[in-house]
């Protein structure tokens, strides 16, 4: 899903906050009492909170957010596992604004200090996802759109369902059969649901995707409410089974994870390992920040594709993940690692501009991210970032080891990490997430990665424009003074380090020269601090995320893929405790986090931060099978 999402209008002269799209009022004077009533105790969760390790909760019908914040405050109260965490996920197609959510919240004075942190990380109106961390041990994943889409795009596992649309009779689609069905794949083993409806298509629905139900005694004037239960959830067949595991890849609570690669991708890795309570330990024998992304600044910036296809959604979601999350850096920190001076996307020939303009009347980004300027497009949000400043917060009291790993093996109790000189460590899980040396590797040499090394030019004493231009290449203004220009593009051999070269100096004033002549006369090459890193790219530019595949499960299961035949064919085996996040290209600083993110909800089984296509798209296995689809034939060893 792309674009903006119609808000929702609010009647707040009737009795109680009414919806003018349904009909029907978000919360009455006593909802807080009904919330307790229908969901928290429907739902049995103080028991449940008590008891669990890791729990889910998801929502149909955010509205007010009255019952998010009630299970949010359940948790707090209730006496727990150390270590225990909850995941919150909620769905709304019209979403209030930002004042109406505020101005519903006043009806409860007790959760002021939990609303304003709410209402303070409350995303814009754009459809999608958006993770928010209300404690070290709450995060509430915020879904606009429509329901069915949402939740037939969502992967995770749900132990207990909030079913809190406005009226079946007023609002039919949000209890329609495929909502049921959909809720029943999302569902673990004895998940349960809660409404305050006993409508008989609410009850035939639940019933016939496989929940048992019971009528309870409902609240107030409500005679009567619902709960269900689904013991053993059916996980029906999947389009495409070969890019999902069916063994389960989720590591312990608080379990130790090896991460390979110091870079942004590693650092990233680690900050969102530990926002799910993971206990990763970084390996690189350079430390953090040693490669591509010890630049002495870089470009954060959104790469804006047109259609609504899952990596041209990966693309912008990803852009508005790394400025949330440097936001919340420069919250916890402080200090300038990040310049939001504003970045200008100049149109260099006639098909730009037309491609500029498509994306201007497309509105893919939220208002104030984008706008028109002459030829070009101003994104006044984007800048010019530290690397090594953002990795250092990123990684911040993550252990870096300054070694190399050599080996990653499974021996059945964890994944065992042999290192410089032979040392063995036990981890968890691992993910290799050091670029093209993840190619080292036996488990990722079946992967097309390759080098491209790319040289950046920094101008100390040069005066810099006061934001940011791109146009291929870019200028901009360096955190810490000065300007740099950049970068090259230059293929490298698989051996082969990255050098700089005055010819690659020259190559980057020139390419300046091309569209701000003034500025490229002011630039004297003998006065550069050149800097040239590898990055680390695959053949359709989107980044390797997610899982390592069982390689001799995917020959010995799919090789029918390569003549044709239609036949139901068994879920993907994964290496056990093995990810991996590479191919990250020139926009590692933007695309990290996010992509961190997906691994680390897929470690601890918590709601994916994105769609189940985007997921697919990124799979690790996804050129292994696109192969076969060609006819060519891999032999996986």
């Amino acid at each position: 899903m792309t674009g903006e999402v119609e808000q929702a209008k609010v009647d707040w002269d009737a009795m109680a906050p009414r919806s003018v799209f349904f009909g029907d009022i978000y919360f009455s004077g006593d909802g807080l009492n009904e919330t307790r009533h229908v969901f928290l105790a429907g739902n049995d969760l103080e028991r449940r909170f008590a008891r669990a390790e890791r729990f889910a909760v998801a929502e149909l019908g955010f509205g007010s957010g009255l019952n998010m914040l009630a299970a949010w405050a359940l948790w707090r109260k209730t006496a727990k596992r150390a270590g225990a965490r909850l995941e919150l996920l909620s769905f709304e197609k019209h979403p209030l604004s930002r004042a109406d959510l505020a101005r519903a919240h006043q009806a409860w004075p007790e959760f002021a200090a939990q609303s304003a942190a709410l209402v303070g990380a409350y995303p814009p109106p754009v459809a999608g996802r958006t993770r928010i961390r209300l404690d070290e041990d709450v995060a509430l994943t915020l879904v606009f759109g429509d329901a069915a889409r949402a939740l037939a795009e969502t992967e995770g596992e749900i132990d207990a369902w909030f079913l809190d649309g406005f009226a079946p009779a007023r609002n039919p689609e949000m209890w329609a059969p495929e909502i049921f069905a959909e809720m029943a794949r999302l569902s673990g083993p004895g998940a349960t649901a809660a409404t305050f409806t006993v409508a008989g298509a609410v009850r035939r629905g639940l019933k016939a995707a496989g929940f048992e139900i019971e009528k309870r005694p409902g609240f107030g004037r409500k005679r009567e409410m619902l709960t269900a239960r689904l013991e053993t959830p059916a996980k029906p067949a999947c389009a495409a089974p070969w890019l999902h595991e069916e063994n389960d890849v989720r590591a312990r609570p608080g379990g130790e994870i090896a991460v390979i690669g110091g870079g942004v991708a590693g650092a990233a890795l680690a900050h969102a390992l530990g926002s799910h309570g993971f206990n990763p330990t970084i390996f690189d024998p350079d430390g953090l920040a040693g490669g591509a992304s010890g630049n002495p600044a870089g470009l954060v910036m959104p790469r804006l594709d047109l259609g609504d296809q899952p990596i041209a959604r990966f693309f912008i979601a990803a852009y508005l993940e790394a400025l949330s999350t440097i936001d919340s850096l420069a919250r916890d920190h402080g200090g300038a690692f990040f310049n939001p001076c504003g970045v200008l996307l100049k149109a260099t020939d006639e098909a730009e501009r037309a491609r500029q303009r498509k994306i201007i009347a497309a509105k893919l980004l939220p208002d104030g991210h984008l706008i028109a300027r002459g030829d070009a497009i101003f994104f006044p949000k984007a800048g010019v970032i530290d690397p090594k400043r953002y990795c250092a917060f990123l990684a911040d009291r993550t252990p870096v080891v300054t070694a190399r790993v050599r080996v990653l093996d499974n021996d059945g109790d964890g994944v065992v990490a042999t290192i410089d000189g032979g040392a063995q460590r036990r981890f968890d899980a691992a993910v290799i997430a050091n670029a093209r040396d993840a190619l080292k590797f036996r488990a990722a040499r079946t992967l097309p990665l390759s080098g491209v090394m790319g040289q950046i030019d920094m101008f100390a004493q040069a005066e810099a424009p006061a934001e940011a231009l791109a146009f291929g290449p870019y200028a901009a203004p360096a955190p810490g003074g000065g300007l740099v220009i950049g970068a090259t593009y230059e293929k490298i051999g698989a051996g082969e380090a990255a050098r700089t070269a005055d010819a690659a100096t020259r190559a980057n004033i020139a390419a300046v020269g091309a569209v701000s002549p003034e500025l490229a006369q002011s630039l004297m090459a003998l006065k550069s601090r050149p800097r040239a890193g590898v990055r680390c790219q695959t053949p359709d530019r989107a980044p390797i995320v997610g899982p390592v595949p069982d390689w001799s499960h995917f020959a010995a299961h799919y090789d029918d893929l390569r003549l044709g035949r239609k036949r139901d064919y068994p879920h993907a085996r994964s290496a056990p405790g093995l990810f991996i996040l590479t191919g990250l290209g020139s926009r590692g600083l933007v695309l990290a986090p996010l992509a961190a993110r997906i691994i680390a909800a897929r470690l601890a089984g918590a709601p994916a931060p994105v769609e189940r296509d985007v997921s697919e798209a990124l799979h690790p296995a996804r050129f292994f099978i696109r192969a076969l689809k060609r006819s060519q034939r891999i032999v996986a060893k």
